[in-house]
């Protein structure tokens, strides 16, 4: 029945394409972040000619980064994880990215020296000058190609990847019909329908009921916001607020979101320009989103607009805004630092501080109100998100969602880019418009799903996801044990104990030596630390032998203090025994 009702795709596909079809193919969608993840987002395409999965040809969509959590100390980033392409990498026919957001495109640095460099790189305009300014950083090239609403559908082996233009909350997002041997899959990643968006570029509807007029065998869609009914607010709903915020300012001003946000940077400069204000930008991300969306014409800033950080006491503080990178909290940030005191510019009170953050970003919502509530207390007027109306979600509420499905009528629906209540939100809205249970797929997070061509699908092949974190330029090597480690350190600090030991005797030298970072402040608990080296010295005895096996005099030790510690005190600091032969 499939093979049927695509007759017309197959006729008219190209002679690349039309040579992998067969009775047995099929398309394998897997998420290398893992399904029910809001970030990390890497999802690979993977057709399977006549059930063979060795020979098997991949595109895919999207490489993102993913934000850590609270318990996940030092960690700056975490990524998918590429095992399940090691053997396939000569299979990779190209990286296809949708828009220009760090959970889309951030990974893409990390993740092409392990995949291959000359791996083609396809994003539209804005995402393409974001990932080359990141690749520079790191010193990687890429084939990077970039690619607009005119650019011609993209042939890659069996599949044909055509871009649509929709709206989100960053100027040029796509999404992209997949055209494969089986049948029509679309990609529909994070978007809203604004109808009156401020670029003036709306979203392609012809284009998308074009696609539907085919036959799509299945919807991936962004379902971050379909757990609110009706329509997502417009961009241009809240212009009017934000101006206020600005112009009616008596002080000094600044403006905080999420770095690659141009459109509320482009607001934020025009409404400071039209009261006389300077801009004064603050902080490396900022800067060079602005820098590279000036050069792509996106925004106006002459250098005659612009006051560098070091001259702004030559101006009055009513004559200045501040553009500041650090919306979410982040310890490194121009906003924490200027919060400690730790930087050239310190807000005061009297100060306004507009956050015009994402609605929602897992691992970021503690540390952007921790943020807020501090600066409170120092006396700054604080105005944010949703509260003042100051930002719109960039993603689709239960209408819009209806919309695309309706002009694209898929088969099947895989809710993604949502956790477990989005996605739940998203199939009760699907039923309303008469879908069925087994038209909605929703597979385990480490499962893949395999569409074939008799019209069925399955998610029984399961791929290994792990963890893989960043830290600094680390890739994968802070894992479980580092980070339990780090926890311990942070909650109970360190208990370090230096042994002397005579080489030939195996007897102690001197009396133990005790080192305390974060546990005890030791000049106030000498009968505690008196205790300690008693029983440690006891413990060694024991241990001890002639010769003397250091590592288990080390591991008895260790295991000794830590139970003597816990029942002393409810504390369980990293226990560092230290045995030195002399």
């Amino acid at each position: 029945m499939l093979k049927k009702q695509n007759s017309n795709f197959i006729k008219n596909a190209p002679n690349q394409v039309r040579e992998y079809i067969s009775g047995h193919d099929s398309v394998r969608i897997s998420s290398l972040g893992g399904f029910g993840d809001v970030t990390q987002n890497m999802f690979v395409y993977e057709f399977i000619p006549n059930g063979d999965a060795s020979k098997s040809q991949i595109i895919i969509v999207d490489c993102g980064v993913g934000f850590p959590e609270e318990d996940a100390f030092g960690v700056d980033l975490q990524i998918p994880d590429t095992h399940y392409l090691q053997d396939k990498k000569d299979r990779i026919l190209g990286i296809f990215i949708t828009h220009g957001h760090e959970d889309h495109i951030g990974a893409v640095r990390f993740i092409l020296p392990i995949l291959g460099q000359n791996i083609p790189v396809f994003a539209p305009k804005l995402a393409a000058a974001f990932i080359e300014a990141r690749l520079s950083e790191v010193q990687v090239r890429a084939n990077l190609q970039v690619y607009d609403e005119l650019t011609p559908p993209i042939t890659k082996g069996p599949f044909i990847i055509d871009p649509i233009r929709v709206t989100h909350s960053i100027p040029d997002t796509f999404h992209f019909a997949i055209n494969t041997p089986i049948g029509i899959f679309y990609h529909g990643s994070d978007f809203k329908f604004d109808l009156f968006p401020l670029d003036g570029k709306g979203a392609d509807y012809q284009k998308i009921a074009r696609v539907g007029q085919g036959k799509v065998i299945a919807l991936m869609s962004d379902s971050l916001g379909s757990d609110h009914e009706g329509f997502s607010p417009s961009e241009s709903s809240i212009a009017e607020n934000f101006k206020h915020e600005i112009v009616s300012a008596k002080g000094r001003v600044f403006v905080t979101s999420i770095s690659s946000n141009i459109v509320r940077w482009t607001q934020a400069i025009e409404y400071a320009k039209s009261v006389g204000r300077k801009v004064v930008i603050v902080g490396f991300s900022v800067d060079r989103a602005i820098k590279i969306a000036k050069d792509l014409g996106y925004l106006t800033l002459n250098d005659t607009d612009i006051v560098p950080v070091e001259r702004v006491k030559n101006f009055n503080e009513n004559k200045l805004i501040f553009l500041v990178a650090g919306f979410a909290g982040q310890p490194d940030s121009a906003l924490s630092k200027m919060v400690m005191g730790k930087h050239k510019i310190k807000v005061k009170s009297g100060d306004k501080v507009i956050f015009s953050s994402p609605d929602y970003i897992p691992g970021t919502t503690s540390n952007i109100y921790n943020m807020i509530d501090t600066l409170s207390k120092m006396g700054a007027e604080v105005v944010y998100g949703e509260k003042e109306e100051l930002h719109v979600s960039g993603h689709g509420y239960q209408k819009e969602h209806a919309l695309l499905i309706n002009l694209l009528k898929p088969k099947f629906l895989l809710p993604i880019g949502g956790n477990y209540r989005h996605i739940k939100s998203y199939q009760q809205m699907a039923k309303k418009l008469g879908y069925t249970d087994d038209q909605l797929v929703l597979p385990d997070f480490d499962s893949s799903v395999t569409f074939h061509n008799n019209g069925t699908y399955d998610t029984n092949y399961h791929i290994s996801i792990r963890k893989v974190l960043i830290d600094g330029f680390g890739v994968g090597d802070v894992g479980t044990t580092v980070l339990r480690d780090r926890k311990l350190l942070a909650e109970d600090g360190m208990f370090s104990v230096v042994l002397l030991m005579n080489k030939e005797s195996g007897e102690m030298v001197k009396p133990p030596v005790i080192l305390s970072r974060g546990f005890v402040f030791m000049k106030e608990n000498t009968e505690l630390m008196d205790f300690l080296k008693v029983e440690i010295t006891n413990k060694f005895k024991q241990a001890t032998s002639s010769p003397a096996n250091m590592d288990f005099i080390r591991e008895e030790v260790q295991a000794y203090v830590e139970e003597i510690i816990y029942k002393k005190t409810g504390r369980q600091p990293m226990v560092l025994p230290l045995v030195i032969e002399v």
